[in-house]
């Protein structure tokens, strides 16, 4: 390439990536192993010293190309058998999602707002801050855990879960039990599949998600990064949902006016960088959750 030597070039394909989908084999008359080492440490699939035989040369590019075409089938394969169980796992979520809001006697969008929500704001969260390494494969699968949050909620008697007045001290102590319920649920499904991503997230975010920053919250009193940043996010999205729908005992509150009670600290406190997240994606949060008016749903027998 005019203007760039060999390892300018192999810099390049590597910071934009392209090297990741296209063998390359550098030819050179330096031998040095640090020479050798620094074409492989930027991604050189070969490193061949002239002078060379032309025949040994052909047949190592023959042999790369071979490897990298078994290998770009490989990763299609494992590629296709993830989706097959995301497919899945998303089939057997819904499934329970539906039931848990069927149940809980909420307006049929609480589950598929929270994970639109926790998208958005892991997607910011990825953007804005160096200490928090998600990739799109682990911001999908928490967005996905998150579906099950109050799957706990199933356990508790309908006269407390769908009560349209306020709930009494020793009713609301029941009512926070969904929490450590869910996650023990989720710990018993987790156990047949240990190392399960979205198991071990779903976990967190049932157990954690009314977990505040000041440690204020439950079941734990969790407080700062103790708690799991799937669970942090997990919690506000819960928040701004729940201020924004209808339910048994309240009204909806404005998109406005929740985004600022939620930043003034209204409903307990959250991880700052989180609420700058909040502020951020606010207007594509109305937009993406932009809805007609609410219809509460009870549960039917």
């Amino acid at each position: 390439m005019p203007g760039m030597n060999g390892f300018e070039v192999l810099g390049d394909l590597s910071r934009r990536s392209i090297i990741d989908n296209l063998p390359v084999i550098m030819i050179s008359s330096e031998d040095s192993d640090d020479v050798v080492l620094r074409a492989y440490e930027l991604g050189a699939s070969d490193y061949v010293n002239r002078p060379f035989d032309s025949r040994v040369l052909r047949r190592r590019v023959s042999n790369t190309i071979r490897l990298y075409a078994k290998q770009r089938r490989l990763t299609s394969l494992l590629s296709q058998q993830y989706n097959e169980r995301v497919k899945n796992s998303r089939m057997l979520i819904d499934i329970m999602a539906g039931v848990m809001e069927l149940r809980n006697g909420e307006s049929g969008r609480h589950v598929t707002n929270i994970e639109k929500l926790t998208e958005l704001l892991l997607g910011c969260l990825a953007h804005r801050s160096d200490n928090i390494s998600l990739d799109n494969e682990e911001r999908s699968t928490i967005a996905l855990a998150s579906a099950l949050h109050d799957i706990g909620k199933m356990s508790i008697d309908d006269a407390i879960l769908n009560k349209p007045g306020r709930l009494t001290p020793e009713e609301f102590e029941i009512m926070k039990t969904h929490t450590t319920i869910g996650a023990d649920m989720l710990h018993e499904l987790g156990s047949h599949h240990a190392g399960n991503a979205l198991m071990e997230y779903a976990y967190q975010n049932a157990r954690w998600h009314h977990e505040r920053w000041d440690g204020k919250g439950y079941p734990d009193g969790l407080k700062g990064d103790e708690i799991p940043i799937a669970a942090q996010v997990v919690s506000v999205a819960d928040v701004y949902d729940a201020l924004t729908s209808v339910r048994v005992y309240k009204d909806a509150i404005p998109h406005e006016e929740a985004i600022q009670m939620i930043l003034d600290g209204k409903c307990g406190t959250f991880n700052p960088l989180l609420l700058d997240c909040l502020l951020e994606v606010q207007d594509q949060i109305a937009e993406t959750l932009a809805r007609p008016a609410d219809v509460v749903a009870f549960p039917t027998i």
